[in-house]
């Protein structure tokens, strides 16, 4: 089973176990590299439990939290466009929907500064999510509202009413740092059987998110805080040469930017600039089609501009093409990225 969620979740814990100087597992050799808009559960599953054996639960809730080293991706973008929990909450469902995910957060009750969440099998499917998968999402979802600046956040980890002790994620006095719960008591809501029959969904996936609303902003179009169109591919975790190319085809993404021509900027022969990037898995054509993609994305979210007109300007060949190469890079089409993440859009002048 594949899914881009997974794929998000896959480059953030790699970045953030390579960012707090841990040794992730080598991507299976038929996989098109970290960039790809799809990875194989089972790789997945191998990080999470590489973080495990290297540094246990405690360090994955803080590293799946590192959501700023997935700045420039698109789905970055979209869940950080959200005003309040409850509208990260909307559009990381949307996010579930649209890439059929195996799993879901569900919201089992609201109220003014809290949501009760219940992370979930989806109808149909029969497994459950494992304790670290809960753990790992809830991290991303308290990540993100940390980087929206939530008031006095809270996260209790565990049904309201259970037979044992609830995990209480808070942050530091002075509010700052990440979110953080005792690992043996992590390790011992994640532990199986004692807390209800097999299959069940662990402590872990039942969660309580307090947060002090913010009476001024409420409801109110967050205002945009975009990242340098240049810098859209900074946080890839790519070498100088191909940052160095990326913000180059960035500025001016509808050029042709050929192998000879990138070369040429490069100050390199055209095969030395081939073998320099085949080194870290990279070629002109992936950094050219990731950064026009990344671009694209940032237009579809920020503008009402038409499909064929961001295409255009975004360097693409024609519509098909525009089409099949944002989602190979991004995982959904251009029109169904825009339905799910850029929100009601103004009807446009004749």
């Amino acid at each position: 089973m594949q899914d881009f969620a997974s794929a998000a979740m896959v480059r953030l814990l790699v970045r953030a176990m390579a960012a707090h100087g841990l040794v992730p597992p080598p991507p299976p050799p038929d996989m098109d590299g970290l960039a790809a808009s799809h990875v194989p559960l089972a790789y997945k599953r191998s990080v999470v439990e590489a973080v495990l054996q290297q540094g246990g639960l405690g360090t994955l809730l803080q590293l799946a939290q590192r959501v700023d080293l997935l700045a420039g991706d698109p789905v970055h973008r979209a869940l950080l466009g959200a005003s309040s929990p409850p509208e990260l909450m909307a559009r990381w469902q949307r996010l579930e929907r649209y890439v059929h995910s195996r799993h879901q957060v569900s919201i089992k009750a609201s109220a003014r500064g809290t949501l009760v969440l219940h992370h979930h099998a989806r109808p149909g499917v029969s497994e459950e999510p494992r304790p670290a998968e809960s753990l790992a999402v809830l991290g991303v979802l308290t990540g993100a509202c940390r980087a929206m600046a939530v008031g006095q956040l809270q996260v209790e980890i565990g049904a309201p009413g259970g037979s044992y002790q609830q995990a209480v994620l808070q942050t530091a006095p002075d509010g700052t740092g990440s979110l953080a719960a005792p690992t043996a008591l992590l390790n011992a809501l994640a532990a199986p059987g004692p807390h209800g029959p097999p299959g069940q969904v662990s402590p872990l996936g039942h969660w309580t998110v307090r947060w002090q609303p913010n009476d001024v902003t409420a409801g109110a179009p967050r205002p945009l805080r975009l990242q340098p169109s240049a810098g859209l591919c900074d946080a890839l975790p790519w070498p100088p040469l191909a940052h160095e190319l990326a913000r180059h085809v960035l500025r001016d993404p509808a050029a042709l930017h050929s192998v000879e021509a990138l070369a040429q900027r490069a100050g390199l022969a055209r095969r030395s600039l081939q073998r320099s990037l085949a080194q870290a898995g990279l070629s002109c054509r992936h950094i050219v089609a990731e950064a026009r993609a990344r671009m694209a994305a940032q237009w579809l979210l920020d503008s009402q501009h038409g499909l064929a007109e961001i295409g255009y300007a975004c360097g693409f060949a024609d519509q098909p093409h525009f089409t099949r190469e944002f989602a190979r890079h991004v995982g959904l089409t251009p029109a169904r990225y825009r339905e799910a993440f850029a929100g009601p859009q103004p009807v446009r002048p004749c």
